[in-house]
């Protein structure tokens, strides 16, 4: 993990509007801005045009002490104002974390969990919030410096990296569909085992577990939003029986969906 000297958050949020995102700094030697988009996006930053695939970020120097975040047409799309130390700094470029490049996440359910804590942790000025941010800061940052270890390529290194990339948003916007790998590998017009070799050089993860991962949180936004039944939300989020979505939730939550729509529940009541 990092030392708390190595790396501060100025600032964070989420971007849902057309309309430019403007930060500035005083210090823009050691001030880096990240985004992070969930969704197919054309932005510009500053002088550069990029255009993202879901699930990529990347980090971006303050010029001349300013951010100008414009997005082009629909965007949702996460940012952190960074100040790294130089010492990080140059760990990053050397495990490969290109400043200006897209980078995949390789785990995006557990980037928004962390997301949700760190969020949370801003809203109070507690000790033991400041505490909790620290934390989800530091396991933030790893999450995004795992997408240069080695384990995940870049996409024009991946042969089909356009069509996977729109097939992992499709398994994220509709999870309660059925996806068979043995259709999406008819589709792709490729074999299942070269289709998992190159789904997981893309993004470090595996269909099937891509599949899971959208259930799962498709699932935890039913039980915090509706009082729908269990078996309801089993089936409304793609899973085909009750059984293995209790056991697919524990397994990834570390509680059963009833204590998980209770503790939400418990923790949204102001006292």
């Amino acid at each position: 993990m990092l030392e708390p000297s190595e790396i501060s958050l100025i600032n964070c949020g989420q971007q849902t509007q057309s309309e430019p995102l403007i930060l500035s700094t005083t210090m823009p030697e050691n001030d880096f801005f990240v985004l992070m988009c969930g969704i197919r996006s054309t932005v510009r930053l500053n002088d550069r045009q990029y255009y993202m695939q879901p699930f990529t970020f990347l980090i971006h120097p303050f010029e001349e002490g300013r951010i100008r975040l414009e997005p082009q047409g629909n965007a949702f799309s996460r940012y952190l104002h960074l100040r790294l130390s130089s010492h990080y700094l140059r760990e990053l470029r050397e495990r490969g974390l290109g400043i200006k490049e897209l980078h995949t996440l390789a785990r995006p359910l557990v980037v928004e969990e962390v997301w949700k804590l760190l969020l949370e942790s801003r809203s109070s000025d507690t000790e033991s919030s400041r505490a909790i941010g620290v934390h989800a800061l530091n396991l933030l940052v790893c999450l995004l410096w795992e997408a240069s270890d080695g384990t995940v390529a870049r996409a024009a290194e991946v042969p089909h990296y356009d069509k996977l990339s729109a097939l992992r948003h499709k398994i994220y916007q509709h999870p309660e569909e059925s996806w068979f790998i043995q259709d999406i590998c008819e589709e792709l017009g490729i074999s299942r085992p070269y289709f998992h070799k190159i789904y997981l050089a893309a993004f470090g993860t595996t269909c099937t577990q891509d599949v899971i991962a959208s259930r799962i949180a498709c699932s935890k936004h039913l039980l915090e939003t509706t009082d729908d039944a269990i078996a309801s939300v089993s089936q409304q989020s793609g899973f085909e029986t009750d059984v293995y979505f209790m056991r697919q939730f524990k397994r990834h939550v570390g509680m059963t969906p009833t204590a998980y729509r209770r503790i939400y529940r418990q923790t949204q009541v102001t006292p």
